[in-house]
C-alpha cells in the first residue's frame, strides 16, 4: 500500500500522461504508488490531493525558510505580478533587492541576479575561469552544485567504492550525456581533508581557476567543516591565485542572514545564492568582489538571462530579506532546529541506537552509525535501511522529512513547538517500530 490516496493517485495518473514519471524534477519521483501530488501548503504543512496533512521538513528542498504561503511575501509578489514582470530592462525593484542582498551579506561588493542555483554556479565558474585565465576547478566529493555538466561529478549519489584512493580520487560521472572532455577540467577532493587539497595544489595549483564548495555539505547529512578547514582553503587560494567560491544556494539566508561567512568567519571571493533568498520563489544571484565581478562590465564574458531579476523574483527576495533582517524568523529556526537535534539524539540514546545528529539547526542531518563522519566517503557507515524505515514510519504518521538521509531536514520559522513535539513522538514510534 503506497502513500497515494484515491484522489492523489488519480492526479498522479494524469500527471504521468504529460510529465515524464509525473514530475518535472527526477528527485520528486518516489515510485508510482508513493509519489505525492500536493494541493497546497500552509506555513509548516503541505496537503496532498486527498487532504492529508504533513508537517513538512523538505520545505521545497530548503527554500521555504519563512513557511509556505507567507503572507507578506505573497502580497509583495502579487503586487509585482500585477505591475508586469519582465521588461528587458532594469527595474527599481531589482535595484532595491540588490541593495538588500548587499546589506544582508556585507562582504558582497556587486552581484547579478539569475533564476536558479544551477545557473548561478554555471555563471560563477565561467567568470572565475575568465578572471584567472585558467580552466581547471576543484569540486568536493559529495557536494551538489546543480544540474549543469561541469558539476555533475562525485555528487551525493556517487557510489563510495567508485571514488578511487584518497590520494588520487577518481571523478564519478553522475549522468550520461556529459562530454568526455569536461572530465579533464574537474578535480575532486574529499571534504575536510586539507592534506589532500595541499597535495593537489602543489601539483596543479597554477592551473586551478577556483574551488567551488558548499561551506556546509547541504546534500550530505549537513556535514560541517572541521575547525581550520575553510581557513586552510582560503590560504591556498590566496597562495596560488585561485578563487574561493562558496556555493550558498542552501546555506545563504538560512544558516544566518549573512550566510556561511557570518557563521564561519571565512570570506570567499565569490558566492552563489538562491533558495531561502526568495522563500520558494525562483530567484538566485552570483555575487563577489568588485574587481572580479567587473569582468562582466568590461565585456567579453557572457552572462545573460531573459528572466533574471524579473519583477516577481526580486519582489520575493526583497520581502523575504526584510523579514529575515528583523531577526525573529531565524531565531525561531534556531529554536526549532535545536529542539529537533537534541530530541532526536535523546531518543536514539534511550533506544541504544548509535546516531550522530549533524549540521546546523536550520539544516539537520541524522546519521545512524557508531562513528562520526567528516566527509562523503564516511557515508558508507550510515545505516541507510534503518533510516529509510524510520522516515517511512514518520511519513505514515504525518511528518515528512526527505526519505534520503543525505538530504537534511529543513526547519522553518513556521514550525511550532507543537510541531516539534509531534515530530519527535513520530520519530520515536517509527524508530521503535523499525528496530522490530
Amino acid at each position: 500500500m503506497g502513500l497515494q490516496g484515491k484522489n492523489t493517485a488519480e492526479w498522479f495518473a494524469r500527471g504521468k500522461a504529460s510529465l515524464v514519471n509525473g514530475v518535472s524534477s527526477g528527485f520528486r519521483y518516489w515510485g508510482d504508488e508513493d509519489t505525492l501530488v500536493i494541493d497546497h501548503g500552509e506555513g509548516a504543512y503541505v496537503f496532498d490531493m486527498d487532504g492529508n496533512r504533513y508537517i513538512d521538513y523538505q520545505m521545497g528542498f530548503g527554500p521555504v525558510i519563512l513557511g509556505h504561503g507567507e503572507p507578506t511575501v505573497a502580497a509583495a509578489v502579487a503586487e509585482a505580478a500585477a505591475a508586469g514582470t519582465t521588461y528587458a530592462m532594469t527595474t527599481a525593484g531589482e535595484i532595491e533587492a540588490a541593495e538588500k542582498v548587499r546589506d544582508a551579506v556585507p562582504w558582497i561588493d556587486a552581484l547579478r541576479f539569475t533564476n536558479t542555483g544551477t545557473e548561478a554556479t554555471m555563471h560563477a565558474l565561467r567568470l572565475a575561469r575568465a578572471w584567472t585565465g585558467r580552466e581547471v576547478f576543484v569540486k568536493f566529493e559529495g557536494c551538489y552544485h546543480g544540474a549543469h555538466d561541469y558539476v555533475l561529478f562525485t555528487t551525493a549519489g556517487a557510489p563510495v567504492g567508485s571514488l578511487g584512493s584518497r590520494r588520487s580520487p577518481v571523478p564519478w560521472q553522475a549522468s550520461s550525456g556529459i562530454p568526455q572532455a569536461i572530465r579533464s577540467l574537474v578535480r575532486t577532493v574529499p571534504f575536510n581533508d586539507l592534506d589532500a587539497m595541499e597535495r593537489l595544489f602543489r601539483n596543479e595549483g597554477s592551473a586551478i581557476a577556483a574551488m567551488l564548495i558548499e561551506p556546509m555539505m547541504g546534500n550530505c547529512f549537513g556535514m560541517m567543516p572541521e575547525p581550520g578547514y575553510l581557513e586552510g582553503l582560503r590560504r591556498l587560494c590566496d597562495d596560488y591565485g585561485s578563487l574561493l567560491i562558496f556555493d550558498e544556494v542552501k546555506t545563504g539566508f538560512r544558516m544566518a542572514l549573512g550566510g556561511a561567512q557570518e557563521v564561519f568567519g571565512v570570506t570567499p571571493d565569490m558566492g552563489t545564492f538562491a533558495k531561502s533568498m526568495g522563500n520558494g520563489f525562483p530567484v538566485a544571484a552570483v555575487a563577489g568582489r568588485r574587481d572580479i565581478m567587473d569582468a562582466w562590465a568590461k565585456g567579453g564574458v557572457t552572462q545573460a538571462g531573459t528572466y533574471s531579476g524579473n519583477g516577481v523574483a526580486v519582489a520575493a527576495a526583497a520581502a523575504t530579506i526584510d523579514l529575515l533582517a528583523t531577526g525573529e524568523p531565524l531565531a525561531r529556526v534556531e529554536k526549532v532546529g535545536t529542539a529537533l537535534m537534541e530530541g532526536v539524539a535523546s531518543i536514539c540514546a534511550a533506544q541504544s541506537v548509535p546516531v550522530h545528529v549533524l549540521g546546523h539547526p536550520s539544516m539537520i542531518g541524522v546519521f545512524f552509525a557508531q562513528d562520526r563522519p567528516t566527509d562523503f566517503r564516511d557515508t558508507a557507515w550510515h545505516d541507510a535501511d534503518l533510516y529509510e524505515e524510520v522516515i517511512a514510519g514518520m511519513i505514515g504518521r504525518g511528518v515528512m522529512p526527505v526519505d534520503d538521509g543525505l538530504e537534511p531536514w529543513f526547519a522553518s520559522a513556521a514550525h511550532s513547538d507543537e510541531d516539534v513535539a509531534t515530530t519527535l513522538h513520530a520519530f520515536e514510534e517509527a524508530l521503535i517500530e523499525a528496530k522490530g
